[in-house]
């Protein structure tokens, strides 16, 4: 029993002197002062819409293509006798210089041999005329003749009816008649003879006029020129060579212009088009087979630029045609637009030319709208947009989105001017939240659109 009543002493006495101390401090101190709750506001990138210039736009891609291209072919068989020294892949050359001569002898005597036929002919014309102007006259004088024995004939029959001459001097009268008649007669078949005599000899004279253009011809192409300023694409063909007729010697294609033939997302040039068309004008014209000369009047431009280098190289060009056909497997339209002289103002490492089979960007551009509301893309999800008020409080806003065209959402209903479009990407994005607006510009806002964590 002793022992138990020391261990409680012990052990309790001390707890029970901690718990009374511990009370009286508790008892003495003052109490405890309430915080009052404030809400924190969330710092946010806003950007104030203001009326500004769209641009219509839409990109494609395609490969540079010449607009024509030339296969130097003969078209006369023989020995190759001169190559122009400049004639090697990549080179350019300009227009009307002659690359390719085939020996030319052959041609020259054939047509010596053709001038020679065609004289000849002419020749046997002239004789033929002749003979005929010969036999004209002597029929005039054959057809006299035979009036004045006719005449003589009648005199006869008179006396021989009289008595006055014998029955044998009439006969022979009649006689010299039927002769005469006969030398007349011969004489005309002469005459007609000549004349389809003369028209075959002139039929000879054109197939030898013929035959010596033809020559000249052959002669012609036995010198192969450059047709237009070209780059020379391919060679097949050496000096002393022998060539067949239908041979390809060269290849080369035109440098004065080049043309992209661009591939658009249709639904993408669907939108542009909207956009871009004029008012008034029907979205169907832009579309039929005539669409060059209308496509040049709704006033869009076009520019290419290479996909490679900093800075990117670019062009103007021209719209100068759609393609008639969509592709069906990715769904796109061609835009063929044209650059004139790719060579200009070439800049080693800045600004290549524009080469046959170069990948390309090709942005089309409509006349510029003004007045319009354009906010980030970014900004826009499910068609509604977060704005700050005047109270700096979250709003969600529905609105209706005209297009989307790259990082731009062109709105035409639910914000106006002046109003602020929350740019941070709030998480959670509780309505009604109270915000601490940062301005942004529009170049801020296009640059940098991160949220304040």
């Amino acid at each position: 029993m002793k022992d138990a009543f020391r261990r409680f002493v012990s052990f309790g006495a001390p707890v029970a002197v901690g718990a009374a101390i511990l009370f009286a401090v508790v008892q003495s101190r003052a109490p405890a002062e309430r915080a009052e709750i404030t809400e924190r506001a969330r710092a946010v990138r806003v950007l104030t819409v203001e009326p500004t210039a769209f641009v219509p736009s839409v990109t494609g891609y395609g490969t540079v293509s010449p607009p024509r291209e030339w296969d130097a072919v003969a078209q006369v068989a023989g020995r190759v006798e001169y190559v122009h020294p400049e004639l090697r892949p990549g080179e350019l050359l300009p227009s009307g210089v002659e690359v390719i001569r085939i020996s030319p002898v052959d041609y020259e005597l054939a047509v010596r041999e053709a001038v020679a036929n065609l004289a000849s002919a002419k020749t046997q014309l002239s004789e033929l005329e002749v003979q005929t102007d010969n036999s004209e006259k002597s029929l005039e004088i054959e057809r006299r003749s035979l009036e004045l024995i006719r005449d003589d004939v009648e005199r006869k029959r008179n006396l021989v009816a009289r008595s006055a001459v014998s029955q044998a001097t009439l006969d022979e009268a009649e006689r010299s008649f039927l002769s005469q008649e006969a030398k007349v007669l011969e004489l005309e078949n002469s005459l007609r003879l000549n004349t389809v005599q003369i028209a075959a000899q002139k039929t000879q004279i054109d197939v030898n006029e013929a035959r010596l253009a033809t020559a000249r011809l052959d002669l012609e192409r036995t010198r192969i020129a450059l047709p237009f300023e070209a780059r020379v694409s391919e060679l097949d063909v050496e000096e002393t060579q022998f060539v067949a007729v239908g041979a390809t010697l060269a290849a080369a294609y035109d440098i004065r212009t080049a043309e992209v033939a661009a591939q658009i997302p249709l639904r993408q040039f669907a939108t542009f088009v909207r956009l871009a068309t004029p008012e008034g004008l029907k979205v169907e014209t832009a579309l039929t087979p005539t669409n060059g000369s209308i496509i040049r009047q709704f006033g869009w431009r076009s520019i290419v630029r290479s996909t490679s280098g900093e800075p990117r190289a670019t062009w103007e060009a021209e719209i100068v045609r759609m393609s008639e056909t969509i592709d069906a497997t990715t769904r796109t339209l061609g835009a063929v637009v044209s650059v004139p002289d790719p060579y200009r103002d070439l800049r080693p490492g800045v600004r290549p030319p524009l080469v046959k089979g170069m990948f390309v960007e090709v942005k089309l551009e409509g006349p510029t709208l003004s007045g319009q509301i354009v906010v980030p893309r970014s900004t826009v999800n499910e068609g509604r947009v977060l704005v700050a008020d005047d109270e700096n409080r979250l709003r969600r806003r529905d609105v209706e989105v005209r297009a989307i065209q790259g990082d731009e959402a062109l709105i035409t209903g639910g914000l106006s001017a002046g109003e602020r479009v929350v740019l941070s990407d709030l998480s959670p994005a509780i309505e009604g939240m109270l915000l601490e607006p940062v301005e942004m510009s529009g170049d801020g806002a296009a640059i940098d659109q991160s949220a304040e964590q």
